[in-house]
């Protein structure tokens, strides 16, 4: 099983944490709309902790959404993915059709903004 887990210290742009200028409700939306057109069943959707599960046979997504402040918010990944070849490449694509998705409604602020030393 492959494990790709975005974050703030990722080296590969793809695995960055990205921002966004707009807020918890919007990320969640759009997010959840994405994982509708590409045939995920979305398992649960869990507004206290601002984390969405979902599935596609072979891979397992959970997106946790911070909101920084209401005109910035992060959405970060971890997927479990078993593909018989491709599938690290597999993960990683649907991380980019994530961000693709959001940063066609939502200002992009960048990537790893908050990394603590």
């Amino acid at each position: 099983m492959t494990e790709v887990i975005t974050g703030e210290r990722e080296k590969k742009l793809v695995l960055q944490t990205h921002y966004y200028k707009t807020n918890y409700e919007n990320i969640r939306n759009i997010y959840l709309e994405l994982l509708d057109e590409l045939g995920h069943n979305v398992v649960s959707v869990n507004d206290d902790y601002h984390e969405i599960y979902s599935e596609i046979p072979h891979m397992e997504v959970i997106a946790k959404i911070i909101e920084q402040n209401p005109e910035e918010t992060s959405i970060d990944f971890e997927i479990h993915a078993e593909f018989v070849v491709g599938s690290k490449g597999k993960a990683e694509k649907f991380i980019q059709q994530a961000y693709d998705k959001i940063e066609g409604k939502y200002q992009f602020k960048g990537v790893s903004l908050h990394i603590e030393f």
